[in-house]
C-alpha cells in the first residue's frame, strides 16, 4: 500500500475537501494545509495499516489517547459506543500529532490543534477505505 498514493486520494476526497476547510478556519494556509494533510493522512495510514490486522485499529498500545478520548466522549454524552468510537479516534489523533512534530516540525501544541481538526476527517475516509466503501 503506497501511503503517498492515500495521502493523494484522501486530499481529493470530500473528506480532504473538508479537512483542508477546517484548517482554513483554524487560520492555516492552503499550503501549508495541504503539507501538513499529507503528513497526517500518511500516519493515521501506516498505523492502520500496521495494526488493523494485528492488534486492531487502535495498536498494541492505544493507552492515554484512547482513554482520554474515551472519558470525554463519555462526559459529553455519547454513551459506551460513542466513547469507544471516541477513543479510537483519540489514538489515531496521537499519532498525527507525533507526525506533524517529526515531519512538519511543528510544535507539539499546534501539531494537537491541527490534528485534532484533520483526525476526524482522515479517519472516515481511511474507515471506507479499508472497509470497502462500507
Amino acid at each position: 500500500m503506497d501511503m503517498q498514493q492515500i495521502a493523494a486520494a484522501f486530499m481529493s476526497s470530500p473528506q480532504g475537501q473538508q479537512a483542508l476547510g477546517a484548517l482554513g478556519a483554524q487560520g492555516v494556509g492552503a499550503a501549508d494545509a495541504t503539507r501538513f494533510l499529507g503528513h497526517a493522512t500518511e500516519a493515521a495510514a501506516t498505523h492502520a495499516n500496521e495494526h488493523h490486522e494485528a492488534e486492531g485499529l487502535l495498536g498494541e498500545h492505544a493507552g492515554r489517547n484512547f482513554f482520554a478520548a474515551f472519558t470525554a466522549g463519555l462526559m459529553k454524552g455519547d454513551g459506551i459506543m460513542g466513547a469507544f468510537k471516541d477513543g479510537a479516534i483519540g489514538v489515531v489523533t496521537g499519532r498525527v500529532t507525533e507526525a506533524l512534530v517529526e515531519k512538519a516540525g511543528l510544535e507539539g501544541g499546534m501539531a494537537s490543534t491541527i490534528a485534532a481538526a484533520a483526525t476526524p476527517y482522515i479517519t472516515t475516509f481511511l474507515k471506507e477505505k479499508f472497509s470497502g466503501g462500507a
